[in-house]
């Protein structure tokens, strides 16, 4: 594995990861709201459908961003790297979900 391929799998999952926790975050915070703040279930639908989709677009933008600057030469390798990065992004939300999980468990 060359070097350009190395820190492109590193950037990949490092940004992976903390998307990842980021978006386990901000969607336990828009669930909690969801008893507490959130009356009409038309706004809670709505925030939810705006961050959904900023985050999906945060995403796709990212692994673009970090594809761009070294590009590849198949489309086998793009599915790999996407892989690579997909498989980050669960473990910095599952990392997310424990720590968050511990830290309410904690406040009750």
């Amino acid at each position: 594995m060359d070097n350009k391929t190395k820190n492109r799998l590193i950037k990949l999952a490092s940004i992976g990861i903390v998307l990842g926790f980021t978006a386990e975050l901000a969607l336990t915070i828009l669930y909690s709201w969801q008893i507490d703040f959130i009356k009409s279930s038309y706004i809670y639908f709505g925030l939810s459908i705006i961050l959904m989709v900023s985050i999906g677009l945060l995403i796709i933008y990212m692994f673009l961003r970090i594809i761009m600057v070294y590009p590849l030469g198949s489309n086998f390798r793009y599915l790999l790297h996407f892989a690579v990065y997909d498989v980050s992004i669960l473990i910095g939300g599952s990392l997310g979900k424990v720590i968050l999980t511990l830290i309410i468990n904690n406040l009750k």
